[in-house]
C-alpha cells in the first residue's frame, strides 16, 4: 500500500495561523529584515505548529538534499509592488526546492558583472531579473551556465527567457473603459522616463485613443513615487480632465489623496481614476482603487517552471510566457 506523502506547509498557512501577512512570514526567516518582537513570535510558533521549514537565504555550499539557489534582481524595494513579487517567488521557488538570494538595485541602476560578482561563489543556478543587464553579464551567464530569465519584461534577447505581464493590453482596457464611458478630456501619469513597464502600458493607452477625434490627452510623469502621482495630479486638472490613468497603484494613491484633500471634486461621478499592479493596498476603504490586476502568483509558478525545465533538459531552448492582467473594478470608476 502507498503512504500518501503530507503536503508541506507553505507560508501563506503560517501567516493565517499567526494572523499575519505572508511578508510578515519572509521577514521573520529572513536575516537583518524588519519585524517587531511581537509578531516575530507568533510567526515562530506556529511556524513550530505547522511543522514549517524555511529554506535560508544563502549558503557557500550546494548539494542536491538543498536544492539549487536563485537570484532574484529587484530594484525599487520600497515600492510596495515588489516585496509582493518576492513572497510570490519566495514561495514557489521554495516549494520546487528551490533557495533565494535576494539582490536589489537603485532604480537606474544597470545590471552588470559588478553587481553580480560577489554573489557567483555561492553557485547559482539561476538568476531571475527585473533589471535589464548589459551584454557582457548575458555572455558571463551563459558561460557559467547560470540561467538568465526576465521577470516582468521582455528586453528581446535571444538567449533570455522571460515572464511578463501584457502591460499594452492593461493599458488598452484602461483607454477602452474611459471611452465607454465617454470622455474626451483625459489624462494619464507615466513613470520614470526608460521604465519598461510604464512605456507599454502608456503606449497600449495611446496607442487606444490616437485615432479617436474629439479625445484630448494630458500627459505627466510621476516616476512611480505617491509625491510624483500627487504633483501631476494637480497639474493635470487645470485641464479639467474627467478621468485619469495611473502607470502604476502607488502614483494613483498620491492622485487620490490629492483630489480628495485639495477639490471638491466626486470620485467617481466627476473623475475616474484607474491604477495598475493590484498591490495589497489598492483593496484598502481609504482607495478602493480600480486597476488592472498583475498574476504574479502565476508568473511566479512560470518562472519555477522554466528553472526546473532547463535544468532537466539539455537541450532547453529559452521561452517567453506573456500573460493578461485583469481588471478589477472598485470605487475609482462608474
Amino acid at each position: 500500500m502507498k503512504i500518501q506523502k503530507e503536503k508541506l506547509p507553505t507560508s501563506s498557512s503560517v501567516a493565517k495561523l499567526a494572523g499575519v501577512s505572508q511578508s510578515a512570514v519572509s521577514r521573520c526567516f529572513t536575516k537583518g529584515a524588519s519585524i517587531s518582537n511581537r509578531t516575530k513570535l507568533r510567526v515562530i510558533e506556529a511556524a513550530k505548529k505547522l511543522g514549517y521549514k524555511p529554506q535560508s537565504f544563502s549558503t557557500n555550499s550546494l548539494n542536491l538534499d538543498e536544492g539549487g539557489l536563485v537570484g532574484v534582481i529587484l530594484p525599487y524595494i520600497t515600492n510596495r509592488y515588489y516585496p509582493e513579487v518576492l513572497t510570490e517567488l519566495h514561495e514557489a521557488l521554495r516549494i520546487s526546492g528551490y533557495r533565494i538570494l535576494l539582490i536589489t538595485t537603485d532604480s537606474d541602476e544597470e545590471l552588470d558583472d559588478n553587481l553580480i560578482q560577489p554573489y557567483l561563489k555561492e553557485r547559482l543556478v539561476a538568476i531571475v531579473s527585473a533589471t535589464k543587464p548589459t551584454d557582457e553579464f548575458v555572455e558571463n551567464c551563459l558561460t557559467k551556465k547560470i540561467q538568465l530569465i526576465a521577470f516582468n519584461r521582455n528586453w528581446k534577447i535571444p538567449t533570455l527567457s522571460s515572464v511578463a505581464c501584457d502591460h499594452r493590453y492593461g493599458g488598452e482596457e484602461a483607454a477602452e473603459h474611459f471611452i465607454n464611458n465617454e470622455h474626451t478630456n483625459i489624462g494619464i501619469i507615466e513613470g520614470p522616463t526608460g521604465s519598461f513597464v510604464s512605456n507599454e502600458r502608456c503606449k497600449g493607452f495611446k496607442n487606444y485613443l490616437k485615432n479617436l477625434k474629439k479625445i484630448k490627452l494630458y500627459q505627466e510623469r510621476g516616476n512611480f513615487t505617491y509625491e510624483g502621482g500627487s504633483e501631476s495630479t494637480k497639474k493635470l486638472l487645470k485641464n479639467n480632465i474627467t478621468a485619469l490613468f495611473c502607470a502604476d497603484d502607488i502614483m494613483a494613491f498620491g492622485c487620490l489623496d490629492y483630489i480628495k484633500e485639495n477639490t471638491k471634486l466626486n470620485i467617481p461621478k466627476e473623475i475616474e481614476i484607474i491604477g495598475y499592479d493590484d498591490i495589497s493596498t489598492a483593496n484598502w476603504y481609504s482607495y478602493n482603487l480600480t486597476t488592472i490586476r498583475q498574476p504574479i502568483r502565476q508568473m511566479s509558478k512560470l518562472v519555477t517552471q522554466i528553472i526546473d525545465e532547463n535544468i532537466k533538459d539539455p537541450e532547453f531552448e529559452p521561452v517567453n510566457h506573456v500573460i493578461q492582467g485583469k481588471f478589477i473594478y472598485r470605487n475609482t470608476t462608474r
